[in-house]
């Protein structure tokens, strides 16, 4: 095939580097969310090869140094960072940014900042309500004895620091204290971690994605739920078990049906979310639309980019390639590396 026209700002010969972590829950149902991780990686390889760009993985696992010394080895000019979690917890993810930026190896992506606050529901909410930005009534507990009973029924409970759905299910939503107890105590002793608990809105579900030096929104992915009653959400079934009743039942819909102003509202307030938690180059933003109200679920820094994700539907509603995409972050990080930026 012809070799693709390359992006004047990509370096006549650059050298890639893939970083992502290895599934370390095998024989868990948690297992299914870390291994698309490895989809995400397969797609970047392949854009790579049509790009005629030169590449080479690295994977991590358990430990850190034989990454380091294979970076070092290999020198690349940029890397890709796919890394979701380090060692098996994703509390760590923010880390994996932090170490490349010692190094002084450009990569693509959010900051350790942003990483941090998309994987720390609690203080990111904290953030979004200091700037204005609607969200769900919450509190984060470190025990169900801190419930001040503040916020009205139904409830959502959720672990405060996890990603991928982990944690989410049916039971998440309770009706009255006993079912509240019963969630927060379960996700303290399961997750070894805070318990969120904010007020759940019934409405329509909103991803928005965003991308680009100047950040732009790609068109708006609505998921249509065709569950009869309540609680209408994306768990983890709903995202990783596709014979799952719940994954059957939820239906991506892009670009979502909203009327002009209504639409302009939901991508001012993503837009507000992803620069005031300072995500980059690329996010997701989820949204519950109550009314005419958008309310801030969580921001998603650095989101999944598997081949049917939410993020590469958005893309190919815009009219994008999945090397458009690649291209356009690798760019991104180099310009940051050619301008003294840290990285």
């Amino acid at each position: 095939m012809p070799r693709k026209k390359r992006d004047p700002a990509i370096i006549s010969d650059p050298k890639v580097g893939l970083i992502y972590n290895l599934p370390t829950k095998r024989g868990s149902i948690d297992y299914m969310s870390e291994a698309d991780v490895e989809d995400a990686l397969r797609a970047i390889k392949d854009a790579l090869r049509k790009m005629d760009l030169q590449y080479r993985s690295f994977s991590l696992k358990d430990r850190i140094e034989p990454l380091i010394k294979r970076l070092k080895t290999y020198k690349p000019d940029v890397v890709i960072n796919l890394c979701e979690a380090a060692y098996g917890y994703s509390q760590l993810e923010m880390n994996v940014a932090a170490m490349l930026e010692l190094l002084r190896i450009p990569y693509t992506g959010s900051p350790p900042i942003a990483l941090s606050l998309g994987l720390n529901k609690g203080l990111s909410k904290d953030v979004m309500k200091a700037k204005g930005i609607p969200t769900p009534k919450y509190q984060v507990l470190n025990s169900f004895k801190d419930w001040n009973k503040n916020i009205d029924y139904p409830l959502f409970v959720k672990p405060v620091r996890e990603d991928a759905g982990l944690g989410i299910s049916k039971e998440s939503f309770v009706r009255n204290e006993a079912e509240l107890e019963k969630r927060v105590k379960y996700i303290i002793k399961r997750y070894k971690q805070q318990a969120l608990v904010e007020q759940y809105i019934a409405g329509r579900e909103l991803n928005v994605a965003i991308m680009g030096k100047k950040p732009r929104i790609l068109p708006v992915s609505e998921i249509i739920f065709k569950f009869p009653k309540e609680p209408k959400i994306v768990d983890y079934s709903a995202k990783w078990i596709k014979d799952s009743m719940e994954y059957k039942n939820t239906k991506p819909v892009c670009p979502a049906k909203l009327r002009p102003s209504l639409k302009n509202k939901v991508e001012r307030i993503a837009l507000q979310t992803y620069e005031a938690l300072h995500c980059r180059d690329y996010a997701r933003i989820d949204i519950r639309l109550k009314g005419s109200i958008p309310y801030v679920l969580e921001a998603n820094p650095n989101p999944d980019i598997s081949a049917d994700s939410g993020f590469v539907r958005s893309l190919k509603a815009a009219g994008l390639s999945f090397e458009d995409f690649v291209e356009e972050i690798i760019c991104l990080a180099l310009d940051r590396a050619r301008s003294g930026q840290l990285y």
